[in-house]
């Protein structure tokens, strides 16, 4: 069996034995019960709030965050819920546009397409409203910023089409969460108080 496979399986096993031991403590309740849960973030203070742009910066490559800026609604209050998410949305964007930036471009020129030379050029003469286009259509996607380093944009035309794109794309989210959570709310009461 290869290294990677004896390393898959035991991470697998370690996470099904914590499964268990929670099971069997009823640890479910931490994870579960609103109150438990915002009884816990409002006990954790200013960690709350960094530990949920930490997880949310380490989702951006998997998720592209959607899934944790809608659970942070029915954590915070929607100010906070979009300050939070923003926040880390744009930690997350231009980390990873700064790390693209510093590869070496002949080792990108010789992997990139020619299909996307032609978006290459173009995000070359327009930088501002093509990122901005792709925010409004992706939002906190990875490969915009991957696009965007590669493609040698530059630093300020960046930050400004990412800053009002993540706004607008963050702000979809957040409204989008809040009737998740709505929708999550009456089916889990029954649908009591659902008018037609």
């Amino acid at each position: 069996m290869k290294k990677s496979s004896i390393a898959t399986v035991a991470i697998l096993a370690i996470l099904a034995a914590l499964l268990v031991i929670g099971w069997s403590y009823d640890a479910s309740s931490t994870f579960t019960d609103p109150a438990v849960i915002h009884a816990r973030i409002a006990a954790a203070g200013l960690w709350g709030p960094l530990l949920f742009i930490a997880l949310a910066v380490g989702m951006f490559a998997l998720l592209m965050m959607a899934p944790v800026v809608w659970a942070a609604t029915a954590v915070w209050p929607l100010p906070l819920a979009f300050a939070y998410s923003f926040a880390a949305a744009l930690l997350a964007s231009v980390v990873t546009y700064a790390a693209a930036r510093r590869l070496d471009q002949g080792w990108q020129n010789a992997r990139i397409p020619v299909s996307i030379r032609r978006w290459e050029d173009r995000v070359r003469a327009h930088p501002v409203s093509t990122i901005l286009a792709l925010r409004l259509l992706l939002g906190a996607n990875p490969l915009v910023d991957l696009f965007a380093g590669a493609a040698q944009v530059p630093a300020h035309a960046y930050l400004l089409s990412t800053v009002v794109g993540l706004l607008l794309s963050t702000a979809f989210h957040v409204v989008l969460g809040v009737g998740g959570v709505a929708v999550a709310a009456h089916l889990l009461s029954g649908g009591e108080g659902w008018k037609w």
